[in-house]
């Protein structure tokens, strides 16, 4: 075996010692002293840091039809039942409705529509009078009362007749009642009236002295439903026979459509003879 030279050992003593850190002189070389090894320091190991959690992130904006959406009222449980029923009860309700006349408040309102647009000027609109006669507090009826079947003064007859004829066209020396207080009225005493049988339809007209006599003559309600059914009665019988208010029919001509419809409308007619 070839015994290593003794230098050759020490210096490989020497990079071990360097390379594990651990201590040992310098010694000779044959270059010369060299500087002893550093052993080497270990870096002091940093403490551990303790994990900081992360906040939450903010959330997303709600759009606002979504939040409406979400915080809206939910129809409450017992409300289903009264939504079932509702449909039930209607068809109830009306089914037990007593529905007014149709007819009674179309000839009144027609009426008043036609006052107002032709007789107000006149009479006042309120019925109190003017450059023609009061009409109000009941005179209109104490001119042209209801009377027995056959009077030529009959309130619907004498009244007709005069709004259609008016004073040139009346040929009777008077009108009207003649047992009211002051007689009948003679036609001209106070202006001159109009008359409207040309201008108006017999509806028209008809109406028209239904209104004066409920509004301003102040029929009551059973009075003035029983003269309603004797006008469309009137108006039926008119019809059939062609009648044209605006020739120049007089009360005792309309006093004989009257009685005919009397006639034809029964027990509602003798009410509204009053």
């Amino acid at each position: 075996m070839t015994e290593l030279p003794e230098h050759l050992l020490k210096r490989a003593a020497e990079a071990r010692a360097r390379l594990t850190g651990e201590g040992g002189g310098g010694g000779d070389t044959a270059g010369g002293d060299a500087p002893a090894a550093t052993p080497a320091v270990a870096a002091p190991v940093a403490a551990a840091t303790p994990a900081v959690p992360e906040e939450p992130k903010a959330p997303e904006p709600v759009a606002p039809y979504v939040e409406a959406g979400l915080n809206r009222k939910t129809i409450p449980a017992w409300i289903i039942p009264v939504l079932l029923f509702l449909p039930i009860w209607a068809i109830y309700y009306v089914g037990f409705l007593e529905n007014p006349p149709a007819e009674a408040g179309g000839l009144l309102v027609e009426g008043g529509e036609i006052y107002s647009g032709q007789c107000s000027s006149c009479h006042g609109g309120t019925g109190g009078g003017g450059t023609g006669r009061q009409l109000n507090d009941g005179q209109v009826l104490l001119t042209f009362p209801s009377v027995e079947a056959g009077a030529s003064y009959d309130g619907l007859a004498g009244q007709i007749a005069w709004v259609a004829n008016g004073t040139a066209g009346t040929t009777t020396a008077t009108y009207g009642d003649p047992a009211r207080g002051g007689g009948a009225h003679t036609p001209g005493s106070f202006g001159q009236m109009s008359g409207f049988g040309g201008g108006l339809s017999a509806e028209e007209l008809v109406a028209v002295v239904h209104y004066e006599r409920v509004t301003h003559g102040g029929l009551d309600e059973a009075a003035a439903e029983a003269e309603l059914h004797l006008l469309e009665e009137l108006l039926r019988v008119m019809e059939e026979e062609g009648t044209d208010l605006g020739s120049g029919l007089q009360a005792e001509d309309i006093q004989h459509l009257v009685d005919t419809a009397r006639a034809s409308a029964g027990g509602d007619a003798e009410a509204a003879a009053g």
